[in-house]
């Protein structure tokens, strides 16, 4: 009796620690142009995975003039850019989970660790898609 209670004691205790890794600050690298664009912190709320930007790296972007809606000319920093994505097996995805500020576009968002620092982060708007590699902030 003893050993069931300790595995499933242990079995929440890994899931706890499975669903944090990915909390924490992120920095932000853009593929296309091959450099750090922001620092995000990723928090979770009521079971659901949010990332807000709290630093911006790419002095290009200070708002965000083609969001729509109360996004609409808003500065990039405190911008919630991940929203509402739920656990499915190893991912967090979410249809129109992630905003990216440079187009204004919401996208079909999906991230998922790739070893304990990195996190890759995808993003589909239809049969387009982009897939970005974030590093923990130490």
């Amino acid at each position: 009796m003893k050993r069931i209670l300790l595995c499933v004691i242990a079995s929440m205790f890994c899931g706890l620690l499975f669903a944090q890794q990915e909390v924490g600050l992120w920095e932000t690298f853009d593929n296309k142009r091959n450099k750090p664009m922001s620092h995000v912190q990723i928090y979770q709320k009521d079971g659901k995975l949010y990332g807000k930007i709290v630093k911006a790296l790419d002095k290009t972007y200070t708002t965000c003039t083609k969001c729509s809606g109360p996004d609409k000319d808003k500065p990039i920093v405190g911008m919630i850019i991940i929203r509402g994505l739920e656990k499915e097996g190893s991912k967090w995805k979410e249809n129109d989970g992630i905003l990216d500020p440079m187009s204004g576009l919401l996208l079909d968002g999906e991230l998922w660790m790739d070893g304990p620092d990195k996190m890759k982060v995808k993003g589909s708007y239809g049969f387009l898609h982009d897939t970005q590699t974030w590093r923990r902030i130490k």
